[in-house]
């Protein structure tokens, strides 16, 4: 088998060549090379390129150095001006005073710093500062808003909310109109009013048309320490002593106490001179309705040279004794839901 294997493939018909060359012919060597033994073409050396790229590279870096150091340098971009918007209680000279803005170039100015040494003015409650080419800065302020005009001693001094104090100029009619008066008759009072107490004013201002059908016409701090709110509506709320925090804290339950009153009395026609919650659980009604001159006068600048002695004596003779409650029954727990008033007619003495 294996001799036959090996007969059968040397017998095999051979394969043609592709390229017959009769026996005897001389061959010549063709001057063409083969790919495989061609050398690869070596790129030409850019040496030129590579240095003009360079060259340009620092160009361009020498001129942004050169913008740099003139933006940081020249006169032109130094800050020459503040430009200061929103202010109505606080002057422009005193938020510029207070900005304290460096004479430096516009472009290394730190806004941040600027800013925080604006909102640190007692009647600013935010700022915002921004620069404009090529010298100015902007000073946006946005200030607070009074909780409170204060009558004391004959001086009229607006208060905001976290104890800020200005005096109240005549001529600033929409404060006036938009700003709760707090007649402060106490003798010889001169304390800060405390910011807890602030909050809540500003607050039942804000309140008391949309819950009781009737605007605030005054606070009142009467010669007795006796706290109270007058209405535009004819009667006042006696909300008693609140030179104390826990006084302050049974406010929200004597405003509570108010509206359960609402569906048995008339609130905004009332036949009574006073409500007198200082006890949230037996609130009481009674006197006739009308508002004190002192509180009529509440929105009119007082004239100049006036002294307290006067407001007082007013406060005086319109302020009801606070002891007149005393006879007034207290309510029962199961009246606290809905306290049934006693009305007393008469003067209310």
């Amino acid at each position: 088998m294996v001799r036959a294997q090996a007969a059968a493939i040397a017998d095999a018909p051979r394969p043609p060549r592709r390229i017959s060359v009769p026996p005897g012919t001389k061959l010549r060597p063709s001057p063409r090379r083969r790919s495989h033994t061609r050398p690869k073409p070596q790129p030409a050396p850019r040496i030129r390129s590579r240095t003009s790229r360079r060259l340009i590279a620092v160009v361009v870096l020498l001129a942004q150095v050169t913008l740099l150091v003139l933006a940081l340098t020249l006169p032109a971009f130094k800050v020459r001006s503040v430009a200061v918007t929103g202010t109505r209680l606080v002057s422009a000279d005193a938020v510029v005073q207070a900005a304290a803005v460096p004479a430096q170039s516009i472009f290394t100015l730190d806004v941040s710093a600027v800013r925080a040494r604006v909102t640190a003015l007692p009647w600013v409650q935010d700022a915002s500062v921004t620069t404009e080419l090529p010298n100015r800065v902007r000073v946006s302020v946005q200030e607070r808003v009074p909780a409170v005009r204060l009558r004391r001693l004959g001086t009229d001094t607006f208060v905001a909310d976290n104890g800020a104090t200005l005096a109240a100029d005549a001529n600033q009619t929409a404060l006036w109109a938009h700003t709760p008066a707090l007649l402060d008759d106490r003798a010889g009072s001169a304390l800060p009013l405390d910011p807890t107490l602030l909050r809540v004013l500003e607050v039942a201002a804000q309140r008391f048309p949309a819950a009781y059908g009737c605007g605030v016409a005054a606070f009142q701090w009467g010669v007795d320490d006796i706290f109270s709110v007058w209405t535009s509506c004819g009667w006042r709320l006696v909300l008693g002593h609140l030179d104390t925090a826990d006084a302050l804290a049974s406010v929200p339950a004597q405003m509570a106490a108010l509206g359960a009153l609402k569906g048995q009395l008339d609130l905004t026609h009332p036949s009574f001179g006073y409500i007198d919650v200082e006890n949230a659980n037996g609130p009481a009604a009674a006197g006739t309705p009308g508002l004190p001159a002192e509180v009529l006068a509440a929105n009119t600048p007082l004239p100049s040279g006036s002294d307290s002695v006067a407001g007082e004596g007013n406060a005086a003779a319109n302020q009801l004794p606070h002891h007149a409650h005393a006879p007034v029954a207290a309510a029962t727990p199961a009246q606290v839901a809905g306290p049934a008033p006693v009305i007393i007619t008469g003067s209310g003495t």
